[in-house]
């Protein structure tokens, strides 16, 4: 079996700060990296390379195809149980993206994602909507579309409603001060006329709110995803103050 098809690439990963950063797992290398981190199973075995030293050991990415996690840019955000995981055992962080990938497909499945919304801020639709008031409080919404929570772990709350137009929208629940500075514009373009984040992109979206998640419900309809809130703070679930999301 030659080099090219026995190795394998399992993902491309990458930390926030060079604070977290780790050593490349390249024989004789003694460098430490923390952009384009790429997992490598090989014979049987998983390494942790730097960009160079793939390059050197594969020439090149081509041989390997791309990767099943985190392909493009700097790579997958990992966070610090993530990172620990990648250093004790890759094998279940492997395994963690991959039953992630999964549920994310079947969400985004139940929630019929459509392709991402207009760049440009989308107008508020005036024609009658059959999503009543008390059935949503955002009156642009899609009638009968989902919605979706996800708590972040600085208190945050957010909300995907999609928009009567077909695009998708991330809205603060409930709405505090600077919640247009609070998502960076890899995730999208803040409306002030909708008072949420037009997504540029749904998935990725979706990988960057979970990378720093604390708690996510399940896609359903708005009363449906209350009730789990409100289900979710009874048991004790993190009080984040004045921006916990009420029922």
């Amino acid at each position: 079996m030659t080099q090219e098809n026995s190795a394998k690439l399992l993902a491309v990963v990458c930390f926030e700060s060079k604070k977290e950063q780790v050593k490349c797992g390249y024989p004789g290398c003694k460098h430490y990296v923390y952009r384009r981190i790429h997992v490598v199973e090989d014979g049987g075995k998983i390494s942790i390379l730097g960009s160079t030293c793939f390059a050197k050991k594969y020439q090149g990415k081509e041989p390997l195809g791309t990767a099943n996690f985190g392909h493009g840019g700097d790579g997958k955000m990992l966070t610090a149980d993530e990172r620990e995981l990648l250093l004790q055992n890759t094998a279940a962080l492997i395994a963690r993206f991959a039953q992630e990938q999964k549920v994310q497909q079947q969400q985004d499945e139940q929630s019929r994602v459509l392709p991402p919304p207009p760049a440009v801020p989308l107008a508020v639709q005036r024609s009658p909507s059959t999503v009543t008031v008390a059935e949503s409080p955002w009156p642009w919404q899609k009638p009968l579309s989902s919605n979706w929570y996800i708590l972040l772990q600085d208190g945050s709350g957010w909300v995907r409603v999609q928009h009567n137009s077909g695009g998708h929208l991330l809205v603060p629940w409930p709405v505090f001060d600077g919640w247009d500075e609070a998502l960076p514009p890899q995730v999208g373009e803040p409306s002030e006329e909708l008072a949420g984040y037009v997504l540029k992109n749904v998935p990725a979206a979706l990988e960057y709110l979970r990378a720093r998640r604390d708690w996510e419900s399940k896609a359903g309809r708005w009363r449906d995803v209350q009730a789990e809130i409100s289900t979710r703070k009874k048991a004790g679930g993190k009080d984040s103050g004045p921006r916990w999301a009420t029922a």
